[in-house]
């Protein structure tokens, strides 16, 4: 019998795939998942995406980019560097290209920042898997992994991309630094990043940092320095090496130890460059120390004439200052001033010729309070005033040099105030005077007697023809220099009589440029300071145009040439044989006028060479404050007056003053008793006039007519 095996066959409808339903979910999760979370990414990233802001323009910022402004001596000494102003952010920043970073600061950068820069496209995200497990197992943020190229463009759109610790704050970063590097390369983006970073200290890119922790020039910095302004970048306050210098040595180290671990130096430089001590030296401090008179001067002109190009900086500023004549002018000024019971004092050297000012005091001290007394202060000038009440009746022919002048009495009585006014004049009344004798001695009597010929509005005119802005009185005081005036003022009327009539405004800055651009330019081709092409393109600039046109007198001519010469002709009496009389000492032809106030409140001498104008005042802020018995003009300004001369001209040969007289002119020899021609063979003071203005009669001949104010010299 055989045997059979019983073969069961089960109902595979019932049950038999119950398995595979959890397997085919796992797989469709498997499938779908990385889809639809990708789905979900691209759609975040699309959003976020939307309204990223454009790439910024690295050339763009480059070329428009805050910079500090310096300001040059015409000897090329820096006399100052002024800050940029963006906004409420004040600082100093000096672009320079790449290449002129020394390599062990570029690498100090990357170490610290960034070190496989190189090698990203704008995002390392190794970096950002490493910084998220080191921040997730510190359970706070301890490291980041900003790329420089996100930190640029996070720094340089800081509206754009914000500044909320946020995914998308992040990711917004990571697409736009990705277009940058699309964009520019690597070493734009680095360059950029190494001017832009701000490292305290007011201090914006490294050339800046350089120069305010260490004082030295970019390519000076050694090794620790490098480390320790890389270092800077994470937390400029924090490891502020003035504020805390231990902890701007551990990132420094930090810095240095990075650097040995990505083969940038090796462990011997490493533990060198780390045992050395951080030793800070914080900048020179140029402005407010040389010719800050002038310095600040140049900054004010900056601010007012060119607000925008000012604050957004990066200027080179050339200007016309002599540092040596200032400093030494300085030091005379103080001196000066303490022998007088510590006045203040103002002084100026201006070169008439190019309109170029080479030195400028302002008082003092330029601490505490820094006012400018040369160019501010508003003073009465005494008889130093006395050329704008003789030029003006020259011009209108109410006198000549020759006219006989009244020096008598005068008594006057202001019934408004209720007060005497007389004058005096000199030691004694001399009755009758010539205009030009009466002048270098600085008779009071004689000028009021000019000023009732030519009458008060044709002086007002006049003044204001030659420069002076500051009201002038209207009273008969106003002869004597009564009405305040501003030193400078005074210096430029005189200036526009010693070049013949043509006024000339007083020169700063000689030229302004940023970088290749060439904001201002007012260099003449006499500027012994310009190099041959300069002096070149100077000379093609100004081709045809009248000298004096060409070194930019404003308003042209001020002064008809035959006047202007009589007044300097008069004021070269005064330094001859009049009130200054002891400027004979200088050895060089000179010309001016010395000027006191009432009880010696103010003491002035303005004058000039045939090159120069200078002008010098003295003086308590306080004019309840007096110089003392003898503190006038000649004894308390000229002095002063002729060291800042001898120092300016220097070797320079003489020149004479007035120098040739213009055509049209002939010299007469005048009788000094009567005004007339004077005899044959008698003394006299020659003079010169404009053809046909000289008296004809001859003094002492009969049916000449005598000089008659009603008394005789002798009566007085």
């Amino acid at each position: 019998m055989t045997n059979r095996r019983r073969v069961i066959v089960g109902n595979y409808r019932e049950g038999g795939w119950w398995w595979k339903l959890p397997v085919l979910s796992i797989l469709w999760l498997l499938i779908a998942a990385p889809i639809v979370t990708a789905w979900i990414v691209t759609s975040k990233l699309r959003g976020y995406a939307t309204d990223l802001p454009e790439v910024p323009d690295l050339t763009t910022w480059h070329a428009t980019a805050p910079q500090t402004t310096r300001v040059h001596a015409a000897d090329g000494t820096v006399l100052a560097d002024l800050p940029f102003q963006d906004g409420k952010v004040v600082g100093h920043r000096t672009l320079v290209p790449l290449d002129k970073h020394p390599p062990h600061l570029v690498q100090a950068v990357l170490a610290a920042e960034d070190v496989r820069f190189w090698e990203h496209k704008g995002a390392d995200y190794y970096a950002i898997a490493r910084a998220a497990y080191a921040n997730y197992n510190a359970g706070r943020v301890i490291e980041g992994a900003s790329t420089i190229t996100q930190q640029l463009a996070r720094n340089l759109l800081p509206l754009e991309i914000g500044t909320e610790r946020s995914a998308r704050r992040k990711v917004r970063e990571v697409l736009l630094a990705r277009r940058i590097e699309l964009k520019y390369s690597k070493r734009e983006v680095l360059e950029t990043y190494l001017g832009f970073v701000f490292l305290g200290q007011n201090a914006y890119g490294m050339t800046a940092a350089a120069r305010a922790y260490f004082d030295r020039d970019l390519a000076d910095l050694d090794l620790p320095q490098a480390a320790l302004l890389a270092g800077l970048i994470q937390a400029p306050a924090r490891l502020d090496p003035h504020r805390d210098p231990t902890a701007a040595k551990k990132r420094r180290d930090e810095i240095l130890a990075r650097m040995q671990r990505a083969g940038m130096i090796d462990y011997a430089t490493s533990a060198a460059a780390a045992s050395s001590p951080i030793e800070l030296t914080r900048p020179v401090r140029r402005y407010g120390t040389i010719v800050p008179w002038y310095t600040e001067q140049v900054r004010q002109l900056l601010a007012g004439a060119l607000p925008a190009d000012f604050a957004r900086g990066g200027l080179i500023v050339e200007t016309a200052a002599h540092p040596a004549l200032g400093a030494q002018l300085q030091t005379e000024a103080a001196a000066q001033a303490d022998r007088w019971g510590k006045t203040q004092v103002a002084a100026l050297v201006w070169d008439h010729r190019t309109g170029y000012v080479e030195a400028l005091i302002g008082g003092r001290d330029w601490d505490p309070d820094r006012f400018d007394r040369m160019l501010r202060s508003c003073r009465q000038p005494g008889s130093a005033w006395k050329p704008m009440v003789y030029g003006a009746a020259l011009e209108s022919g109410a006198i000549t040099p020759g006219s006989a002048l009244r020096d008598a009495p005068i008594a006057d009585y202001d019934e408004a105030t209720g007060v005497h006014w007389k004058p005096k004049s000199g030691n004694r009344f001399r009755g009758i005077v010539l205009a030009q004798d009466a002048f270098a001695a600085s008779l009071n009597a004689p000028a009021i007697d000019v000023l009732d010929r030519v009458g008060i509005p044709r002086v007002i005119t006049f003044a204001r023809r030659l420069g002076i802005t500051s009201a002038v009185s209207e009273l008969r005081p106003m002869a004597l220099g009564a009405s305040c005036v501003k030193p400078i003022e005074l210096a430029r009327a005189f200036a526009t009589i010693a070049r013949r009539g043509w006024s000339i405004a007083p020169r700063f800055a000689v030229r302004i440029r940023r970088g290749n651009q060439v904001l201002f330019d007012a260099a003449v081709p006499e500027d012994p300071q310009l190099d041959p092409a300069r002096r070149y393109d100077r000379l093609a600039a100004t081709a045809g145009e009248d000298p004096d046109i060409r070194i930019g007198a404003d308003g042209g001519r001020r002064m008809e040439e035959p006047y202007a010469f009589q007044l300097a002709d008069m004021m070269r009496a005064v330094t001859s044989r009049g009130t200054a009389s002891a400027a004979a000492g200088l050895g060089r032809s000179t010309a001016g006028k010395t000027g006191t106030t009432n009880d010696n409140t103010d003491a002035w001498f303005v004058g000039f060479t045939g090159r120069m104008t200078a002008a010098v005042w003295l003086g308590f802020d306080n004019p309840i404050h007096k110089l003392g018995h003898e503190g006038d003009g000649a004894k308390a300004a000229l002095p002063l007056w002729m060291r800042a001369v001898r120092a300016a001209e220097g070797a320079r040969p003489n020149v004479a003053v007035p120098g040739p007289a213009p055509a049209g002119m002939s010299r007469a020899t005048i009788d000094r008793e009567s005004g007339l021609l004077v005899a044959p063979g008698a003394p006299g003071l020659t003079l010169w006039f404009r053809d046909g203005s000289a008296p004809t009669e001859v003094s002492g001949r009969p049916g000449t007519s005598p000089t008659d104010f009603g008394r005789a010299a002798r009566e007085f």
